[in-house]
């Protein structure tokens, strides 16, 4: 025998390869061999081979019925290839549709290595992709796939179809919806929209995280691949995050002003147990801005306890049902301590009347414009800082001095009967 690895020969006893055969198919057909061709008995073929004779026989028997193959066919391996048709054509559509051999790869549930993919796009006339952008592998930076844009569904073409739904309990919502007007108020106050995006559809999508619980608009993009949720909102997906965020760059004081009138007038009308529970909470609340180029006023952000450049707002809340009364935005400095009223005026245009009691900070507005209030017989309650001295003065006043107090403050604050 020659062996070409070492390039030498190696002899092999044939003899003994026969007279003693290793494997045991080879033993076998040793065997019956005997048997049959050299007209040995059994027990010299048992004593030869090392079987007993009973063995032999069976052995013989077995061979004649057919119930052993002596030279079995050997199993030749595939002559074509293991790749499936139909995972050859989900290789090649995916190519067509940009992606590089590991995006494939990844996107494949089947056992396809990446040189087999690689090897069948060769074959089939697909030259290497060149190296891309980010935009053009259709990813962020940070490696998130680039959702298809948002654009606006006719229901009345649209065909009928199933997809999944993270919260398809939103859906609940939309009677309400329709319900309220809120729609047609969009509609009347003109808010911004784009060739795509309708101002309902932006509007609807903004509430839609408002409903599942989200706080920012920037948590967007943890929901804009669904197209179950884009539906909710009248679109294929729902807008990105970047339009979300900057919408509001778009919109002008009185047109919010006003879509905050409507809004209000139409709830006070249809929904009037949801007001008049006499009390009406006012804070401002500070929105930090990070530019590095910022031309905005240094505002306190009492969340991060210093002063900030930003934008100060104002919210007015009924303190039963923490319904929203009045926002306001871009507050200057100078104008805080008027804001105020602002808001009474705001307020006796939306009901004719001032009967509240309004419940705010001492550093909300000057002792000048509470004198104000006063004349103009709007109640109100300040909230002095409890520092650790009002509190041990406190603590200190006798019980029949707290009791006179108390009585005196809930004479002045008794709420008005709404219908009385």
């Amino acid at each position: 025998m020659y062996n070409r690895h070492k390039d030498t020969q190696i002899s092999v006893d044939l003899t003994n390869f026969f007279d003693h055969p290793q494997s045991k198919r080879q033993r076998q057909y040793e065997a019956v061999r005997a048997f049959i061709k050299e007209q040995m008995t059994a027990e010299e073929i048992a004593l030869r081979f090392g079987y007993a004779s009973a063995t032999v026989y069976a052995l013989v028997r077995d061979a004649r019925a057919g119930k052993i193959r002596l030279f079995p066919e050997v199993q030749l391996g595939p002559q074509g290839r293991r790749t499936s048709e139909e995972t050859k054509d989900a290789i090649i559509r995916m190519r067509k549709d940009n992606l590089s051999s590991p995006d494939i790869h990844k996107s494949l549930t089947s056992e396809v290595s990446i040189s087999t993919i690689e090897r069948i796009l060769k074959e089939s006339g697909f030259d290497k992709l060149g190296r891309r952008t980010d935009q053009q592998r259709g990813v962020t930076k940070k490696n998130k796939v680039i959702p298809e844009r948002s654009e606006h569904l006719d229901f009345q073409e649209l065909e009928r179809f199933s997809v999944d739904c993270p919260v398809a309990g939103v859906f609940f919502f939309i009677p309400y919806i329709l319900e309220s007007g809120i729609l047609e108020i969009i509609q009347e106050c003109h808010l911004p929209e784009s060739s795509t995006i309708g101002a309902q559809q932006a509007a609807l999508s903004m509430l839609l995280l408002k409903l599942i619980g989200n706080e920012r608009l920037s948590q967007m993009e943890s929901y804009d691949h669904e197209p179950g949720l884009g539906l909710f909102a009248g679109l294929n997906v729902l807008p990105k995050a970047t339009y979300m965020g900057t919408y509001s760059c778009r919109t002008s004081e009185d047109m919010l002003m006003t879509f905050q009138e409507k809004l209000l007038q139409r709830f006070l009308k249809s929904y009037p147990e949801m007001y008049g529970n006499g009390f009406i909470n006012l804070d401002f609340h500070s929105i930090p801005h990070f530019g590095d180029f910022s031309q905005m006023e240094k505002v306190w952000c009492g969340a991060r306890g210093k002063a900030m450049k930003g934008a100060n707002t104002v919210f007015a809340q009924d303190s039963a049902s923490n319904v929203i009364l009045y926002t306001r935005a871009d507050i200057l400095r100078r104008e805080e301590s008027e804001e105020i009223k602002r808001f009474v005026a705001y307020w006796k245009k939306q009901n004719g009347n001032f009967h509240d009691t309004l419940v705010f900070d001492c550093h909300f507005t000057r002792y000048q414009v509470l004198d104000e209030l006063a004349d103009d017989h709007v109640r109100f309650i300040t909230l002095r800082k409890r520092s650790p001295n009002l509190l041990e003065s406190t603590k200190n006043i006798p019980q029949n001095r707290l009791d006179r107090l108390t009585m005196i403050l809930l004479t002045m604050i008794r709420p008005v009967k709404i219908g009385a």
